[in-house]
């Protein structure tokens, strides 16, 4: 599997020049599902903490996402959305649980924001983007 994750400029040329220096980036990566007991809805968040760059991304993907193998990840920005930044990594297996009542929508907005106020409290850029297809993002929806 192969994501493409956009980044600001600054991050990118600095991902970029550690790539080019050969320098290792060190990470992190997590699974949080967010859900609550009453329903079956849950949610399924891979963040990956770019330790090196403090920099952390959260995806938002499908929950039938089989997320145990290395994955290879490009950083383009917009000033380079031709060259990406090649990184490889795998996850943890930690699942973190966080509880919250709502539907989809509710739940990303809940777990979005406290994974940035989590990380900002540490110095660190946190970005959320979605992966789920369409179908998916918008079974809340009438």
């Amino acid at each position: 599997m192969k994501i493409m994750c956009w980044l600001d400029s600054e991050d990118y040329w600095y991902m970029n020049s550690l790539s080019e220096q050969n320098k290792e980036i060190n990470y992190y990566g997590y699974v949080m599902e967010v859900g609550d007991e009453e329903d079956s809805s849950r949610v399924k968040i891979m963040v990956i903490e770019l330790q090196s760059a403090k920099l952390v991304v959260g995806f938002i993907v499908p929950l039938s996402m089989d997320l145990s193998a290395e994955m290879d990840m490009g950083f383009i920005s917009q000033e380079r959305p031709d060259k990406d930044v090649p990184f490889s990594c795998k996850l943890s297996g930690e699942v973190k649980n966080l509880t919250y009542t709502g539907d989809d929508l509710q739940k990303i907005e809940y777990a979005g924001l406290s994974l940035e106020k989590f990380y900002q409290n540490k110095g660190i850029k946190f970005s959320l983007m979605d992966l789920r297809p369409i179908s998916e993002r918008n079974q809340d929806k009438p």
